[in-house]
């Protein structure tokens, strides 16, 4: 199977187009009960969602180094609600749970390694493997 080529335009509308998905599917899952199940599915989508995102906005960036941006940012928010500053944004912006959790959870540096893995794959399969590298400016 041949990897899809992709210019920057292309990279960023698939990597949109792959939010946008894993969105609807986080979104989802909010309204499903709690499981563990479901709470480590979400935890999965929420890197896939941010490693596209990221990819749409930094075409350039290649797929290991979104994911691990992704998993090094969710992984970040997570050892955050160790202290009180979540809480307190959760508490003047209720919507704000969704990106900033509501409690620690170690099962959830396990999931967001696995979302990591889920986001590499979806890059490189769906969105396409190719860097987009700036054009050097011509002097004048």
């Amino acid at each position: 199977m041949a990897l899809p080529k992709a210019g920057s335009q292309s990279i960023r509308v698939r990597s949109g187009l792959a939010a946008a998905v894993s969105l609807a599917l986080g979104l989802g899952l909010q309204l499903l009960d709690r499981t563990p199940v479901i709470d480590v599915l979400g935890s999965v989508v929420y890197i896939v969602f941010i490693a596209c995102v990221l990819r749409a906005i930094w075409p350039g960036l290649g797929a290991v180094a979104v994911a691990a941006t992704a998993f090094g940012f969710a992984t970040a928010v997570e050892l955050l609600q160790l202290t009180e500053a979540p809480q307190l944004v959760v508490d003047a912006f209720p919507p704000s749970r969704l990106l900033l959790g509501s409690a620690f959870d170690p099962i959830d540096v396990f999931a967001y390694a696995g979302g990591a893995v889920l986001a590499y794959v979806v890059l490189v399969v769906w969105v396409g493997t190719e860097r987009v590298v700036a054009s050097p400016v011509a002097d004048e």
